[in-house]
């Protein structure tokens, strides 16, 4: 078969053709890659080589002039002042508050700190007591996550260090009050069903920017006390290859359940993908392990437990989700019994009390509804308690009891904290004195208009829009879009001080849940998936028309953002319409797709994206490629492209080729820069005031650029 020969779109040189933009200078360099007889040159191919000085000179080039630039942004000190305020309203941020007897163990951010700390208390009025602060681990650390062992008698607090996701972890025991000294040598993975002892993986390096085979990667037990030397081998591809995908597609990790009661240990083995495969043998045993769940054929994306009864949450012939009874003496998941069958909204994660289950459904991502199912009588039943916003969260918080938190929130309704008892409503619902609610300025301005409006092809799109009551149809209110579009995630409803500051100050925000998102159900997700990831960015710009057939904006004064993965709706609806925008921040975004199955973090989004040695899915990866469809002598919308250095999601490289790509090809006068975060990761922050910085700079820009 002849060679087709496709030149990249885009013909690389250092500087831009505009001059009041010089770009620090980028070589090209005669590289390319050929799949399934077509060749695609990459002269910027160059800049994957993270370790290379040449590139490490180039990015910290391309900082240095970015921060030349928005370091004067005007607007910038402005909204940073909103933002201080506007947190100051709140000035103890608590939130997963749980319970161990009389003890509450939960996270706070102060008004005046930085980062989030771990407190307790002795009963509701007891004194507040610091329980681990992040210097604890070092300087750029942020605490992470702390758990209980299944027999409460220990904590685990994890921090990683510079948005690395390398969780360090430190044990505290209660009863003792006091942390051990054992320093685990790994990732900590969780407890198992021994008193005192975890299960952590360790692997060659914990380079991020180092890719490492699942085959590589080992897992170790420990027992709290005892020398790490003494740890054995739990899970290895030495001791179970049949578990081991050797193309890194999925990944095996092993669990526990938290009820002493289930006589079983599982493992299971995943992707991106919502789905996985669940094996399980007997606890505390070295047997075979046996396979009981399917990824490919069972579609189960949630498991919850209550002795050996396991709930599988499944999609299978169910797009909106189903849970089925499966019993552990006897598993056999094709003929598992519904207890809940699927309704006409999509299910979102379940959570679990003592009792009962809890399922949140949620239309079109924004308006939640709960039900319970009672695990003793598997009777399901409508949440007793009031849902009057756009979001109920119901959160157990003590294992022994079905005591609940209750957090209602909306685009335009602050966090509200009650809570109450699942199997005695009656009681009625409650506040914790040390959990306030709080209420902010700029609400009552507001207005909320939840829409459909026509895509492409004629699919009707949920679109939120929220702006300012008094404001006027007249085309030249700033606005801004904000979407995702990936992994059958959903854009929540939940109240942000961001879009409420920027609403008041007159932007338009916008949120299109587009398809390749969990808004509609599975079938939402599959219809921006792959081949017809095409929607999904299609969807973004429908929106986008939308607002301005209404007269909220016109082109000049449109914004976009996205992040992670939403970096390719925000790069292909950008290429594909570069008319109908003033302003781009795609944020940590897949921007450079072909190779990204080459990157540390690769392969395992290949069920999401599709892989370059499919040629169905190389044809689609092509199309969703945004570097590949950067064209020269376009007039492109401004962009602030960002990445963290130590992102282990989203590798540097794909953000910088697109901007190194744009750099050159723009013809429109307004800049393209990439912002590099050497001490951030996947999008956070150092500590809060940096973050709120870096936020403040990033709508400086959009205003900039907007015409505000």
């Amino acid at each position: 078969m002849k060679k087709i020969l496709i030149a990249n779109l885009v013909l690389l040189t250092g500087l831009s053709s505009i001059a009041q933009y010089t770009y620090p200078a980028t070589k090209m360099v005669d590289s390319s890659d050929t799949w399934h007889n077509i060749t695609i040159k990459d002269p910027y191919q160059w800049l994957e080589n993270l370790k290379d000085k040449e590139v490490t000179d180039w990015f910290k080039a391309q900082s240095d002039y970015t921060n030349s630039i928005i370091d004067k942004l005007p607007e910038t000190d402005n909204i940073y002042k909103g933002m201080l305020m506007l947190d100051s309203i709140w000035p103890d941020k608590i939130f997963k508050v749980r319970q161990i007897g009389k003890l509450f163990v939960y996270f706070n951010l102060k008004l005046d700190e930085p980062k989030v700390k771990v407190f307790k208390r002795n009963g509701e009025t007891g004194k507040e007591e610091l329980l681990a602060s992040p210097d604890m681990w070092g300087k750029n650390y942020n605490i992470s996550n702390f758990s209980f062992d299944p027999y409460q008698k220990l904590i685990a607090v994890t921090a990683s260090e510079g948005g690395k996701e390398i969780d360090v972890v430190k044990f505290y025991d209660i009863a003792k009050n006091k942390f051990y000294i054992d320093s685990i040598p790994g990732i900590f993975y969780g407890f198992t069903g021994k008193p005192n002892q975890v299960v952590y993986m360790q692997k060659p390096t914990y380079d991020v920017h180092v890719e490492v085979p699942d085959i590589d990667k080992v897992f170790k037990l420990h027992m709290l006390g005892t020398d790490t030397l003494q740890d054995e081998v739990y899970l290895s591809y030495q001791t179970n290859p049949d578990l081991y995908l050797l193309d890194n597609s999925k990944y095996v990790a092993p669990f526990w359940s938290d009820d002493l009661d289930c006589k079983y240990e599982f493992l299971t083995r995943s992707s991106v993908s919502p789905y996985m495969d669940l094996y399980y043998r007997p606890i505390n045993s070295k047997g075979q392990w046996k396979k009981i769940i399917s990824m490919e054929e069972d579609d189960a994306f949630a498991l919850n437990g209550a002795g050996n009864q396991l709930y599988v949450s499944s999609k299978k012939n169910a797009p909106n989700g189903k849970i089925l009874l499966l019993d552990l003496n006897k598993p056999d998941i094709k003929n598992a019994k519904t207890i809940v069958p699927e309704k006409d909204i999509p299910m979102g994660g379940i959570d679990q009390s003592k009792n009962f289950l809890i399922i949140p459904y949620t239309k079109n991502g924004v308006l939640m509804s709960n039900y319970i199912v009672d695990i003793r009588t598997n009777k399901v039943s409508k949440l007793p308690f009031a849902e009057n916003t756009n979001l109920t969260y119901i959160t157990p918080y003590n294992k022994e009891t079905d005591d609940v938190h209750i957090a209602r929130t909306g685009w335009i309704t602050p966090l509200q904290f009650t809570y109450g008892n699942l199997a005695a409503p009656t009681k009625g619902e409650k506040t914790f004195s040390f959990r306030k609610s709080v209420k902010y300025p700029y609400v009552d301005e507001m207005k909320v208009e939840e829409i459909e409006i026509p895509g492409h092809d004629g699919v009707m799109i949920p679109l939120s829009i929220i702006y300012r009551k008094d404001i006027k149809l007249n085309k030249r209110n700033p606005a801004y879009l904000y979407s995702y579009g990936a992994y059958g995630y959903s854009t929540g409803s939940g109240f942000s001080t961001d879009f409420l500051l920027m609403a008041h100050k007159g932007v338009v925000i916008g949120i299109p849940h587009v398809r390749g998102g969990g808004e509609k159900g599975e079938n939402w997700h599959w219809a921006g998936y792959k081949q017809s990831k095409p929607n999904t960015w299609k969807d973004l710009n429908s929106s986008a028309e939308y607002l301005i057939s209404r007269g909220f904006t016109s082109p000049e004064h449109l914004s976009c953002e996205g992040g992670s993965a939403g970096g390719i709706l925000i790069g292909r609806a950008i290429t594909e319409r570069p008319d109908l925008w003033a302003c781009a921040v795609p944020q940590v975004g897949a921007l450079s797709v072909v190779r990204g199955e080459f990157a540390a973090n690769g392969a395992i989004n290949t069920p999401e994206f599709g892989s370059v040695k499919n040629i169905n899915e190389f044809f689609s990866l092509m199309e969703m490629d945004p570097t590949l469809h950067v064209q020269d002598g376009v007039k492109y919308p401004a962009m602030l492209i960002t990445t963290g250095w130590n992102d282990p999601r989203v590798i540097s490289w794909m953000p910088a080729k697109f901007a190194a790509a744009v750099q050159k090809a723009n013809t429109s006068g307004k800049p393209t820069l990439l912002y590099v975060d050497y001490n951030g990761g996947h999008g956070d922050s150092e500590d809060k005031f940096v973050g709120m910085k870096k936020d403040a700079q990033k709508w400086a820009f959009i205003l900039s650029q907007t015409k505000h």
